[in-house]
């Protein structure tokens, strides 16, 4: 028997704009934090349960990274936040890669430093693009963090020279 699910991106969509009602209430938003530790997690579900969060652990972490970064955009993944990140740390490739190689599990445990690491050099995130990522893990969401990390910036993109140009 099947359970009617939302779509990831209507119910990404109505969870972002129940935490952007609570993002200038710093008791909300420190309860929420508490949704990122297992041991604090009943501190949160006050909240959680109005957008059935309860027993979720995608919407638990997105409402605790947003908690620690409300910073968002609309544009982009989580590939693109990395890529921003790792062009003034090259040490990041590597937290990357770990992410990748993360199962359904094991990402929401392995966002939060990443989260961190973006809260620390103020770049935003596509909280609704990443709510819709995790719930949809596997090798296709993978595979376009990965085009959106080592692709090439849309700068180098436009100004390559056709191949037509490139002298033999």
């Amino acid at each position: 028997m099947s359970v009617n699910q939302p779509d990831p991106k209507e119910a990404a969509a109505r969870l972002l704009a129940y935490l952007r009602q609570l993002k200038n209430d710093r008791g909300a938003m420190a309860e929420l934090r508490c949704a990122l530790n297992p041991t604090k997690l009943p501190r949160a579900w006050p909240l959680l349960a109005r957008v059935d969060g309860i027993n979720n652990p995608r919407i638990g972490t997105i409402a605790g990274l947003f908690a620690y970064h409300p910073n968002e955009t609309q544009t982009g993944n989580l590939g693109t936040t990395c890529r921003r990140l790792a062009a003034e740390n090259k040490s990041f490739d590597g937290r990357f890669r770990r992410l990748l190689s993360c199962d359904r599990e094991e990402i929401c445990e392995r966002l939060r430093p990443v989260v961190l690491a973006a809260r620390a050099k103020g770049v935003p995130i596509n909280y609704e693009e990443l709510y819709a990522d995790l719930c949809y893990w596997g090798n296709n969401v993978k595979a376009r963090w990965a085009r959106e990390y080592w692709g090439a910036p849309e700068s180098e993109e436009t100004t390559a020279p056709a191949l037509s140009e490139v002298t033999p």
